[in-house]
């Protein structure tokens, strides 16, 4: 794991905060069947400077050859040491991530057309560091034929802590941040259930949360997908204790209390 060092010079910070430099953060394990489809549906939509990080998490299937097929400057493929599971291989590639604003991806989902730019606009007309973007997605089976037409209005998503804790709809794939969240929300805490829920509820603690109600995603569940979906009741009793702690334990944290407040551009100056 890459620790977050917020006074990393990053490349992207020459550039216009109106206009920022994206990073799109992938991680994979064993996801060949769709992979080449996702790929291009990202890569079509990568501007000047962006970049696509790909962690792979020791995959055995051929997910590795198809990542290599892909890697270039701007598309870079890192290996995680050992096997991490979902939070610490999205830790892994985040902490690889150059760009002013991050985009977290799934492994076998398919962006629609306009996603990015959708994403660029939005932080363009936002330049508070702790802004979170969640956009809709339409709901797929494993052959991408739509089974719901909204992920929001499926989940009933939107903000609320108490209600997240309960009942989380901050959903990875869907979500995009300026990297200045990291310095608050990373590392991971040990006892989260999910990075998404983390890094959506430290979102509302610390700034903004925009809910983008245009699905600009085919949200594939299928079998194959990475994670899970249901877990038994005790174990989201822990995992809900452990996100409380957590979110208490930064709250009283120094790097909470002293987190800076300027507007991106201000700060970039």
């Amino acid at each position: 794991m890459i620790p977050f060092q917020s006074s990393i010079a990053h490349e992207a910070d020459a550039k216009d905060a109106r206009s920022p430099v994206i990073s799109v953060v992938m991680t994979t394990y064993n996801g060949a069947r769709h992979l080449r489809e996702q790929l291009a549906s990202i890569i079509e939509q990568l501007g000047e400077g962006d970049e696509l990080i790909i962690s792979d998490d020791r995959s055995t299937d051929k997910t590795l050859q198809i990542l290599n097929e892909h890697a270039s400057e701007r598309i870079r493929i890192v290996i995680t040491s050992g096997k991490l599971g979902p939070i610490r291989n999205f830790e892994h590639a985040i902490g690889h991530a150059r760009g002013q604003v991050i985009v977290l991806s799934d492994q076998d989902d398919r962006w629609l057309p306009g996603r990015l730019q959708r994403v660029r606009d939005h932080f363009a007309a936002h330049d508070t560091p702790y802004n979170l973007l969640v956009m809709n997605s339409i709901i797929a089976d494993g052959e991408l034929n739509p089974t719901h037409d909204s992920l929001f209005a499926y989940l009933k998503a939107g903000k609320g802590l108490a209600k997240n804790v309960y009942r989380n709809t901050y959903v990875g794939c869907h979500m995009a941040f300026r990297r200045e969240l990291l310095t608050v929300a990373m590392p991971f805490p040990r006892a989260i259930p999910m990075h998404d829920m983390w890094l959506g509820l430290v979102s509302e603690m610390v700034g903004a949360v925009t809910f983008d109600p245009t699905p600009t995603l085919m949200f594939r569940r299928s079998g194959h997908n990475y994670t899970q979906t249901h877990y038994p009741l005790r174990q989201r009793l822990v995992w809900r204790l452990g996100l409380i702690t957590s979110l208490l334990q930064l709250r009283l944290s120094r790097r909470f209390r002293t987190r800076p407040h300027r507007p991106v551009a201000e700060s970039q100056a």
